[in-house]
C-alpha cells in the first residue's frame, strides 16, 4: 500500500470514527441475504475485525435505505475502503459495486465536506496506487487480464457517484512509464466494436450515472493528447513487448480520432 493510500484510509477512519454501531444492524433477513449469525457478527465485532467475506454479506443485502441505514453505512465505510485498498474487496462480484450505496446517499451533495473529501481522497489515492503498479502483460506485450486495475477504480468511483474528471486529470498529471502503460492496457482491452471499456461493471445495469462516467472516460482516451503520449512512450520504450502494446494502443486511438 502506498503512503498516500495508507493516509487516505487513516483519514477515513478518523473522519467517520464518530459513527458507532448501536443495536442490531439493518440487513435483509430473507433466506438468501444475511443470516442471523452474520447479522449479529456485523453488529458486535470491532470494525477492524470484520472480514471481507462478512462485510460482503452487508454489501449484497437487499435492505431498504433510510437515515438509519445511511448512518450505519458511514460506520462501515472506513472498513470498506481498508479492504478494497488491500485487494480484498467485500463483494462476491468485485470492488466496482462495493460503494454503490454512496450514490444512493448522494454523498457529494448531502454529506459534510469532510466526509466527501475523505471519500474522494481515497479514490484519488487508490488510482495513483494502481498507476504505480506494473500492468500484467504476457510475453507478446498483450494484457494478461481482462481489464486494468486503474479502470476498475474509475468504474468503482462511477458506481459510487464520484466524479471521474479529477481522477482523469490526476492520471494526465502522472508522468513516467507505468501510467501510460495503463492507458495502453485500457485501450487494448476495450471492445471497440461495441465502443465499451473492458470492465463489465460499466454495462449491464440501468445506471445512467455510470454510463455517463464511462462515456467521459472514452472521450478522455480518444484525444490527440492520448495518441501523442502513447506514441512518445512507444519511442522511448526499451521492452519489446511493452513497445508492441503501446504501438497497438496508439494505432487504435489514432484510427478513431476525427480528421485534423
Amino acid at each position: 500500500m502506498t503512503p498516500d493510500l495508507a493516509a487516505a484510509i487513516a483519514g477515513a477512519y478518523r473522519v467517520f470514527g464518530r459513527y458507532r454501531m448501536s443495536g442490531a444492524v439493518t440487513v435483509c433477513r430473507c433466506n438468501v441475504c444475511v443470516g442471523p449469525d452474520d447479522a449479529r457478527a456485523l453488529s458486535i465485532l470491532p470494525l477492524t475485525s470484520i472480514s471481507s467475506s462478512l462485510l460482503a454479506q452487508y454489501t449484497h443485502s437487499a435492505h431498504e435505505w433510510d437515515d438509519d441505514v445511511a448512518y450505519e453505512f458511514r460506520y462501515f465505510l472506513p472498513r470498506y475502503l481498508d479492504l478494497i485498498a488491500a485487494g480484498d474487496a467485500p463483494s462476491t462480484t468485485g470492488a466496482e459495486i462495493c460503494l454503490e450505496r454512496l450514490h444512493r446517499a448522494d454523498y457529494r451533495n448531502a454529506w459534510p465536506a469532510a466526509e466527501r473529501d475523505a471519500i474522494d481522497a481515497f479514490f484519488l489515492a487508490q488510482l495513483r496506487a494502481d498507476l504505480l503498479t506494473p500492468p500484467l502483460l504476457d510475453a507478446t506485450g498483450l494484457p494478461a487480464w481482462h481489464s486494468d486495475p486503474a479502470e476498475d477504480t474509475l468504474c468503482m468511483a462511477a458506481h459510487a457517484g464520484g466524479d471521474v474528471a479529477p481522477l482523469l486529470a490526476a492520471w494526465d498529471a502522472e508522468r513516467g512509464r507505468l501510467p501510460v502503460l495503463h492507458i495502453a492496457v485500457m485501450v487494448a482491452t476495450a471492445d471497440w466494436i461495441g465502443n465499451r471499456l473492458a470492465n463489465r461493471g460499466w454495462v449491464g445495469l440501468p445506471r445512467p450515472h455510470v454510463e455517463a462516467a464511462h462515456d467521459a472516460v472514452m472521450r478522455w482516451l480518444l484525444r490527440p493528447a492520448t495518441r501523442d503520449r502513447l506514441e512518445a512512450a512507444c519511442l522511448d520504450e526499451q521492452d519489446d513487448g511493452a513497445a508492441a502494446l503501446l504501438s497497438l494502443a496508439e494505432t487504435i486511438v489514432a484510427g478513431r480520432l476525427p480528421p485534423a
